[in-house]
């Protein structure tokens, strides 16, 4: 059984950029698909039936495209063109017009939710900064619901569950603009995907890495949904990839900023925080970490501080006792996972079994920490993905979207194996680095590059492989 499952995997891991393409589409299209048929919420549904026609569409013409190539009548250099056009048609077809058509309709008051409840809370958040009052509601009575309309009465008493970072996304709201740009969405959306493919460019990895992570960041699932329905992750991921390329590129300072603005986000950013002075090196590849935490501070504390001291009964209302289920109103953040089970199945004592599982992840991080730190930012991010999956089972207030955090960091972490350091070491010497060195055969030899041949090693070879390499280290 076990050589069978590891010829399965090998037989995936070597299979045609072009296929894995196909694979990915399509099952990304049985996703959406289901999305349209089961899901609750309007905007999923919405969403689900448009984007299942294009990721449907995607993967009939790969495996079309794959099977010309196997045939010969299909050139490298068109296999790299259809797959830049398919990631360029799905932006279009299955995020932006999507996006388009929830902006207006929630605009025209078109009967039917959509967004989902974080827009407008965002939004009110937003209101109430331009209006010089506290974002923070010291009573709030209700959790945000899926908006139908921009009215300012749409979740105007509802907790306000993030760090003060995420407020200016809910201004634009204020703005003169035509009402469907004042939707958050729009300031969430446009800085993910500028951020992300600024990162990206700025990386230097090979142009196929970059593509399979831009895929997983706003092309797929992964990200399409969330940009299109709601949207608060994608900034925080956004910011988070760009420091860690600014890690490995031994840019120590401008890595702790960019992490320090990411930790007034949410406090899904502050894992890697923790993780990342372990790893973080200068430009003559001396370690680096109080520079890069005195960044990190520079940019959080104040922030954070700000929005705490202004009322700190409602920060902490808000910020620490309404996500982790603590307060009177149940946070909506609802999925059948370990965390959420237990704490329903003993209701009466919610505070002891929180604080329970709270211990039980921490001791197992720290155990798994110090049996396999990591060394580079690679590896930093192959064992935040570990800590957030994990976190993500046990958490009493949790959904399965969560999960995109480990989904984009493993991808990263193959990602950043390729990215060249600027340290002066490292371009005096000879060759790469040993992580390098470890991970990229050649330029051609990708995971699942836009630009690869067709013999590429693929993605899940590459993950196995960055997974090996942390677990050595």
């Amino acid at each position: 059984m076990h050589a069978a499952v590891q010829a399965g995997w090998r037989r995936v891991s070597t299979a045609s950029p072009l296929a894995q393409d196909a694979a990915l589409y399509l099952l990304s299209a049985l996703f959406c698909a289901l999305t349209a048929v089961v899901a609750q919420s309007y905007d999923y549904r919405q969403w689900g039936l448009m984007a299942a026609v294009a990721y449907g569409v995607a993967g009939a013409a790969c495996l079309a495209g794959w099977g010309r190539w196997r045939n010969g009548r299909l050139a490298t250099g068109a296999v790299a063109a259809l797959r830049r056009a398919l990631v360029v048609l799905l932006l279009i077809f299955a995020v932006l017009l999507p996006l388009a058509l929830q902006l207006t309709s929630r605009a025209q008051g078109t009967p039917g939710e959509h967004a989902q409840p974080e827009v407008a809370v965002i939004e009110r958040a937003g209101d109430r900064a331009v209006a010089g009052q506290d974002p923070y509601l010291a009573h709030p009575t209700q959790v945000g619901v899926p908006p139908t309309t921009d009215r300012r009465s749409v979740d105007a008493n509802a907790f306000f569950p993030y760090l003060p970072g995420m407020v200016p996304f809910g201004m634009l709201n204020a703005a003169p603009l035509p009402t469907p740009l004042r939707d958050a969405r729009v300031a969430l959306a446009g800085f993910t995907l500028l951020v992300g493919v600024g990162a990206l460019v700025v990386s230097g990895a090979p142009l196929g890495r970059q593509g399979r992570a831009l895929q997983f960041l706003v092309v797929l699932p992964t990200g399409a949904l969330p940009l299109v329905t709601g949207g608060d992750d994608l900034p925080v991921l956004a910011v988070l990839l760009v420091s860690l390329v600014l890690a490995q590129r031994r840019r120590p300072v401008a890595a702790g900023l960019a992490m320090g603005f990411a930790a007034t986000l949410k406090f899904t950013a502050w894992p890697l925080l923790v993780l990342l002075p372990f790893t973080v090196r200068d430009r003559d590849e001396r370690p680096a970490p109080w520079r890069y935490l005195a960044a990190v501070a520079a940019v959080a504390v104040p922030v954070v501080l700000a929005g705490y001291l202004a009322s700190p009964a409602a920060f902490v209302q808000n910020v620490i006792r309404f996500p982790l289920g603590l307060t009177r109103v149940r946070s909506p953040a609802a999925s059948p996972l370990l965390g959420q089970v237990l704490v329903h199945l003993f209701v009466a004592h919610k505070l002891l079994v929180t604080a329970v599982l709270l211990v039980v992840g921490a001791v197992t991080v720290l155990v798994v920490f110090v049996r396999t730190r990591p060394s580079t930012p690679a590896a930093a991010a192959r064992f935040a993905a570990f800590a957030m999956a994990l976190a993500t089972l046990l958490a009493p207030a949790t959904r399965f979207g969560y999960l995109i955090y480990p989904v984009n960091l493993v991808v990263w972490a193959f990602l950043l194996d390729a990215v060249p350091t600027t340290g002066r070491r490292r371009r005096a010497g000879t060759g790469q680095s040993a992580s390098l060195r470890s991970n990229t055969r050649s330029d051609t030899v990708l995971v699942g590059a836009l630009c690869d041949p067709p013999e590429s090693a693929g993605v899940i070879e590459g993950v196995a492989e960055s997974m090996r390499t942390s677990t050595s280290q």
